[in-house]
């Protein structure tokens, strides 16, 4: 092999490698790094040893859920209402007097 074709070689690899360990750390960051950290807290959660501030967390972030449910409920059962009203009204001549 002739030496420019081993200086062309190494001068690819070079430049491949400038562009493959970079992503390839990037990958390792913003991908795999998640993943694992949750496959941690799975094996935690089976093993019975879920922190309780983690726990609270989830319970109060689901109550808060369920009560912006629960008044979004509450609007739309006003709102029907009303509308049924002025629909009422509209129909019955008699009862808007």
């Amino acid at each position: 092999m002739e030496w420019w074709a081993v200086q062309e070689l190494m001068l690819t690899s070079a430049a491949i490698l400038a562009v493959l360990i970079p992503v390839t750390g990037l990958t390792l960051r913003f991908a795999v790094k998640p993943f694992l950290r949750e496959l941690a807290d799975l094996r935690a959660a089976r093993r019975g040893e879920i922190l309780e501030s983690h726990s609270g967390e989830r319970l109060a972030r689901m109550e808060r859920q369920l009560e912006d449910l629960e008044t979004s409920i509450r609007r739309l059962v006003e709102v029907a209402e009303f509308d049924r009203q002025l629909r009422d009204s509209r129909t019955d001549p008699a009862a808007a007097h």
